[in-house]
């Protein structure tokens, strides 16, 4: 008998996709999502320089699901993405009536989590789903931060 991927499972294998995103120089978030059943339904990568600055790895996962189930909601499905996500990738995620959202690190700069369970507590959006944040907080954070202080490093005058 086969066992359950674990959420763990889900966070690594988003991180490898934000260690590619990085890799490709696009801002190293990754994010998986696994259906009810613990199947991994699909993944995307930061593509905001190569594609559109629209093409976070939350959209491209959302999407992509959206596409392989043929249907325009994922209800059941829990989203795993490394970092907190956006207002955008946040609203996207309602409108796809995802089943629940886990991230790595918080985003202090642009994270909307917070902003979004404030609309819920006002009565806006019906849709609602668990959030839970901290897993493999430190790998994330430190993927992030290392991929912002190489960017800074290569700045000329900063050397």
């Amino acid at each position: 008998m086969a066992t359950r991927p674990t959420p763990e499972h889900f966070m690594d294998l988003a991180l490898v996709l934000a260690r590619e995103a990085a890799a490709a120089g696009e801002v190293p978030v990754g994010a998986v999502l696994a259906s009810s059943a613990g199947d991994v339904i699909a993944r995307g990568r930061n593509r905001s320089v190569e594609i559109s600055p629209l093409r976070h790895a939350e959209v491209e996962a959302l999407e992509a699901a959206l596409a392989r189930e043929d249907r325009w909601t994922l209800g059941g499905a829990t989203l795993y993405v490394t970092a907190e996500p956006c207002l955008m990738c946040l609203g996207a995620m309602v409108q796809a009536r995802i089943g629940g959202l886990v991230f790595g690190c918080p985003e202090p700069r642009f994270g909307g989590v917070a902003l979004l369970q404030g609309l819920w507590k006002e009565g806006r959006y019906p849709h609602r789903f668990p959030v839970a944040g901290g897993l493999r907080d430190a790998e994330a954070r430190d993927l992030l931060q290392g991929f912002f202080r190489e960017r800074r490093a290569a700045l000329p005058g900063t050397a």
